[in-house]
Formats: structure tokens, sequence, C-alpha cells
């Protein structure tokens, strides 16, 4: 299988790439090496039209719906490609904390997964995933919770939700931890 993950270095998606680059062909698209999801978006498409399986992973504001969008046009008629959205839980109001302009974004990437999902001439394969608070370096400070999912545990349901059966859809997969 080959398989794409923008965000690939740090938090959820380096976890995903580390889990599947142990049996699969992955390759990673992040900041760290050149690919800005918001400018290269035409480049990270082309450079994955042959993958199987796209981790729309990496946020840049309303950028991951545009990689979306684009990639689910090149992929819509084939029943051999996934396509994997992680959204948050933070797109419910009461779960968004501080973080309005992400939350707004995560709520929107949802819902435009959905409309592409229940397009009756679409193919491929969509699983979109809501994590809650996930201990990461990029959140550890800014929420301040000590009860939040690992990485790792995060990406283990990911991976859990690809290898699935090809005509197994998860549609909406949430994840947190109870308080």
């Amino acid at each position: 299988m080959k398989i794409a993950i923008t965000g690939h270095s740090r938090g959820i998606g380096k976890e995903l790439f580390d889990i599947f680059d142990k049996d699969h062909q992955v390759e990673g698209f992040s900041r760290s090496n050149g690919f800005n999801i918001a400018e290269n978006q035409r480049l990270i498409c082309r450079s994955v039209k042959d993958f199987d399986v796209f981790v729309n992973n990496a946020w840049r504001g309303y950028a991951q719906i545009d990689l979306l969008n684009s990639l689910f046009e090149m992929w819509k008629d084939d029943e051999t490609k996934t396509i994997v959205n992680i959204s948050s839980l933070s797109k419910y109001p009461g779960l968004s904390g501080n973080t309005t302009g992400y939350s707004a974004s995560k709520a929107a990437l949802s819902h435009q997964a959905f409309l592409l999902m229940f397009k009756t001439d679409r193919k491929c394969r969509m699983i979109n995933v809501n994590p809650g608070y996930v201990e990461t370096d990029m959140t550890q400070k800014l929420h301040g919770k000590t009860n939040m999912l690992t990485a790792k545990e995060t990406a283990d349901a990911i991976a859990w939700a690809i290898n699935q059966p090809q005509h197994v859809e998860i549609g909406e997969l949430s994840l947190w931890r109870p308080y």
C-alpha cells in the first residue's frame, strides 16, 4: 500500500508515518520537508496521484479543505483509493476552548467531507476522524489538560480504520479519553 501523509513530522502524522513505514511505502508532506499545504497543493496532488491512501492531517486554516476538494476530484472515480480527513472534536460548540479559528476550519472540513461522501457517483472511500485532546508538542501548553490521548493511541485507531476492508467506510470516528 502506498500512503501519503500531510503533517508527517510531528504529532499524529508522525505516529502514523512510523506505524505504516514498517510495511508500506509512505511519503510525508510537511513544512519540514518543503511542503506547505497552503502553497503546494497542486504539487502534492500530482505527487500522490498513484498512491492508495491520502491522510489529510496537516492543518493550515482552510487549506485542508482545498486539498480535500482537489484530491477528491482526482480520486472520486477510483474504488481503490482512500482519503482520511483528520478533523477534531473541537468542531463542536463547547469543545473548542480558545481555538475558534481552528474549530471553525475543522467544522468546515467535516462538513465538506460529508458533502463529498454523500455524492452518489463517488467511488473512493472516505474516513473522517475527530480526535479530542491529543498530547503533542503543539497542544501540551495550549490546553494544559492532563488526561489527553497520546498521539500514538490516536494514530493506532486511525491505522485500524485504514486497514479495514476497502468496502468498509468509517464515516466518522470520534476519539477521546474521558475526564
